[in-house]
């Protein structure tokens, strides 16, 4: 993959050194005292020093790790806010902004710059701002016929999605993909699988056949993503089986912890919240059936739950219980207990103009033959509410951690209504 970096959410500190009042009688406010000597303008020492503090205070305060610092700007006369829009690249996301005094001129000609103005920033404001960038330099690829049929509601003008998100999509057709899954030689898979059988603990119906297959799904997906520095993919998986008996679903497993974050079926909403809930927590994710209901994708009276046949291995408490796909002989999944930690939900509407976010922990997990692992979970607030809230797809996507605060500043960035409990 390249390694230019996303999701590094870049700060351009702007010091306003220019007080406004320099006459030589003083400010008016001070007109009572007779003689008072005029204010004298801040030499560039004192402005560095002013400016360096500024910058080292908003550091101090720091919780996160992907901030970074551009070269500050410092405003010792009005001509120097001339200087700001040569200084800004298309990659500042905010600006950091002190000043000696009252300056509300100058902060007004700043805002035309259309960035955030900050002072200071919590924690969730700049995992939010982590979001923004993250979907503006992040592709996906769509694999398979549009629509699908387990997930056909789209969105699917991908135009309209980068214009609105910035996220970009390519789609490209089962049958490249098996150009790609078809070049790679036996040696190749071979060693490859070697270096994967490290995380199985052990491997019940798949055939050595089959686990060569998985690899060449493996190696394919992530050659794809490679040509096309893309950061995701998901896939029309149905349309697989009707030429090869593969599935992408061990793939997934092992790519998402590699930094490509996948949805399965084609589902368009359950990509735009898997790329949404890595950014904000910088976690790895899954996604899957949501159960609500008592009886739906295995839940239980009081809890929600996923089904479904991701589980990247960083989020498992133990090695692959490797299986195959939903008790057919043939294809090949994971199963692995999860990791008992809080939990953040999300979902995405096909609008694009409204989310869910749900908070809870991790209870258990159970082989469920199936979709081959079901997630049970308790939730934060009165679960018989959920239904209520749930928008998009019937997928949602799942991160450790609690992220509600920081998805709640990414609605006031992007307009987004934020659902939750």
């Amino acid at each position: 993959m390249n390694d230019v970096q996303r999701g590094v959410v870049r700060i351009k500190p702007v010091y306003i050194g220019i007080h406004q009042y320099r006459d030589v009688y003083g400010s008016v406010c001070s007109a009572d005292v007779e003689g008072t000597p005029p204010i004298p303008a801040p030499s560039m020492q004192e402005l560095e020093k002013a400016t360096q503090g500024m910058i080292d205070r908003f550091q101090e305060g720091l919780e996160v790790n992907f901030v970074e610092m551009e070269k500050p700007l410092m405003v010792k006369e009005h001509e120097d806010l001339r200087r700001l829009p040569a200084e800004l690249s298309y990659d500042v996301d905010a600006l950091l902004v002190e000043a000696i005094g009252s300056a509300p001129l100058e902060l007004r000609a700043l805002s035309q710059c259309g960035l955030p103005i900050i002072h200071n920033a919590s924690a969730d404001f700049l995992r939010a701002l982590r979001v923004k960038k993250f979907l503006k330099q992040s592709k996906f690829l769509y694999i398979g016929e549009i629509p699908s049929f387990s997930a056909p509601n789209g969105p699917w003008d991908f135009s309209a999605l980068e214009e609105r998100l910035g996220v970009r999509v390519r789609h490209i057709e089962t049958n490249e993909f098996f150009r790609q899954f078809d070049r790679f030689s036996e040696e190749e898979v071979k060693k490859e699988l070697e270096i994967w059988k490290k995380d199985f603990d052990e491997v019940l119906e798949p055939t050595e056949q089959h686990l060569m297959d998985a690899t060449r799904v493996y190696l394919a997906l992530r050659a794809l993503c490679r040509r096309e520095d893309a950061n995701g993919l998901t896939v029309n998986c149905g349309r697989f089986t009707e030429e090869r008996p593969v599935v992408p679903c061990l793939a997934f497993d092992r790519l998402i912890d590699e930094g490509i974050m996948c949805s399965c079926e084609g589902d368009i909403t359950a990509m735009l919240s898997s790329f949404m809930i890595h950014a904000v927590s910088d976690q790895t994710m899954l996604m899957g059936n949501f159960g609500s209901r008592p009886g739906y994708f295995g839940c239980k009276k009081g809890e929600v739950t996923i089904e479904h046949d991701i589980i990247p291995r960083s989020m498992a408490s133990r090695g692959f219980t490797v299986r195959d796909y939903h008790g057919r002989k043939f294809g090949v999944t994971g199963y692995a207990e999860i990791k008992k930690e809080p939990m953040t939900l999300l979902n995405v509407d096909k609008s694009l103009n409204t989310i869910s976010v749900i908070e809870g922990k991790i209870k258990s997990s159970e082989d469920g033959i199936h979709c081959r692992i079901i997630i049970h979970m308790s939730v934060e607030g009165d679960v018989q509410e959920v239904p209520e809230i749930i928008v998009g797809s019937q997928h949602v996507s799942m991160t450790f951690g609690h992220w509600l605060g920081a998805l709640k500043e990414l609605g006031n960035l992007l307009d987004l209504e934020v659902r939750h409990l």
